[in-house]
């Protein structure tokens, strides 16, 4: 969830007894908001590909939400760096998704991989959002994400990173490249 269409977000990998770990703690501090089942696939425009840069900073998908189906696009921040501050991210709800694919095919979208997780949402203070991840051959993943803006995209990421301290989480292992990234590099399908 972007606050003005701009999203300040962190990804972090965790081993399996640290997210049940934390999954204790969100009980006890935060408010549960809803498990869900997410499918996310990936595409390419063939006149730009997405996954060509040593660090990916665009992605296209068609995402699968509690009966709803989102075409999303997300443009990182810094272009290709490692760390990256923000993304901008933009949204559309999509009433017939079978028929987008159909016209992404048409224009030579190719489908990268389709990202399958099981998702926990809670809130903190109406000021983060803070998911655990079970993603399908990935493992398991902490995403802590600014519901609101904090003074600009800097105190944002500075406030959020604090927060995520709060609950252990160690920035250093911030993933730098998204699942669908990682899905692909562990499925061999990377240049």
């Amino acid at each position: 969830m972007a606050d003005k269409d701009i999203e300040v977000e962190i990804k972090v990998p965790l081993e399996k007894e640290a997210f049940f770990n934390l999954k204790v703690k969100l009980r006890e501090i935060c408010k549960f908001e809803k498990a869900s089942q997410q499918s996310d696939a990936y595409f390419s425009p063939a006149h730009r590909d997405f996954v060509e840069p040593e660090f990916p900073f665009e992605w296209l998908s068609i995402r699968k939400r509690a009966g709803k189906t989102i075409l999303n696009y997300k443009h990182f921040h810094p272009e290709n760096v490692e760390v990256t501050t923000h993304c901008d991210e933009f949204e559309a709800v999509i009433e017939n998704p079978e028929q987008l694919e159909k016209i992404f095919s048409s224009l030579n979208f190719k489908k990268l991989v389709t990202v399958e997780k099981e998702r926990e949402t809670y809130l903190f203070n109406d000021e983060f959002e803070v998911a655990l991840d079970e993603v399908n051959d990935l493992g398991y993943f902490i995403e802590v994400e600014a519901l609101k803006d904090f003074g600009g995209v800097e105190e944002t990421r500075r406030r959020l990173l604090e927060f995520a301290g709060k609950l252990g989480i160690d920035a250093s292992k911030i993933d730098k490249r998204g699942y669908p990234y990682l899905l692909m590099e562990k499925k061999g399908l990377l240049k």
